[in-house]
């Protein structure tokens, strides 16, 4: 897969390493794309929820040779993200951000208590924009380049995860707006939207049920659909090349869709009608 657009060069290799934060660096899409990053010569910082995961994954990039430090970063404390972003700051600001950080619910719409969708949000969301914000001073003095992994359920809002596909969704609103806002400013901006990729996003995911419920049955077929889809998954390598590669680029898109069949399925549904799109989605989902 190209990560640049017919007859456009790479970017030249920067004459010194570029300082970059990977947000989810834990397992994955994120820690696939820490490795490919800190071998490219970036100097990487990758973050995790839980600081003993921390110290342990300092430890292997230790033992590996990779320039990776690791820091804790609870996305849903407003303390803990501005306690980040000042180190960052401090030691001269970031010429890449790829945030990467995120988790699934899956749940009927009715069932979802409030505080379950907020959660959601925050982590998905809300977190990685707020610390955006406290990072741009620097990403604009070195006129940086912001990639949010989003995701085609951003595109496809997916039976029982309407959450999640409704926080993709805005994460790729909120790219395309910031990649207007911050161009005069030499900042780039890119939203990458994977498929199903087998990574621990599928055990990480938090299930709502309810017994009883009427959605019960329909909720588990899905669920079993899902969980073979992801777990068959291409290796997340995949992606992690396609964020080196488009980090690279003097211009790059503003949307990538990546992986298999991701770009005739986004084709596909700009022009199949919605009955038909819908159909698919039932056929797929066992609905």
């Amino acid at each position: 897969m190209s990560g640049r657009a017919p007859g456009e060069p790479p970017m030249n290799q920067p004459d010194r390493p570029r300082n970059t934060l990977v947000t989810g660096a834990g397992s994955g899409i994120g820690l696939a794309t820490a490795d490919r990053l800190a071998r490219r010569g970036d100097r990487v910082t990758g973050t995790v929820r839980d600081q003993a995961r921390a110290r342990a994954l300092a430890e292997r990039a230790r033992d590996s040779g990779l320039d990776v430090r690791y820091r804790a970063l609870e996305l849903s404390s407003s303390d803990s993200i501005t306690a980040l972003a000042d180190e960052l700051n401090l030691a001269g600001g970031l010429d890449l951000l790829v945030h990467n950080a995120g988790y699934g619910v899956l749940g009927a719409v009715e069932e979802i208590d409030p505080a379950t969708a907020d959660r959601q949000f925050a982590v998905n969301l809300l977190g990685p924009l707020e610390l955006t914000t406290r990072l741009l001073p620097g990403l604009r003095e070195r006129r940086g380049h912001i990639i949010w992994i989003g995701s085609l359920a951003g595109r496809f809002a997916m039976p029982f995860q309407a959450h999640y596909s409704a926080t993709k969704a805005a994460v790729a609103s909120v790219s395309d707006a910031l990649r207007l806002e911050l161009a005069p400013h030499g900042v780039r901006v890119t939203c990458l939207e994977p498929g199903d990729f087998a990574t621990g996003f599928t055990d990480a995911r938090r299930i709502v049920r309810r017994e009883g419920s009427l959605y019960l049955d329909a909720l588990e077929r899905c669920l079993g659909a899902v969980d073979r889809q992801e777990r068959g998954g291409p290796s997340p390598d995949w992606v992690a090349r396609v964020v080196e590669r488009v980090s690279q680029m003097r211009n790059p898109p503003a949307r990538r869709p990546v992986g298999r069949g991701a770009r005739t399925l986004c084709l596909l549904q700009r022009l199949l009608p919605d009955r038909v799109r819908e159909r698919g989605v039932r056929v797929n989902y066992r609905l």
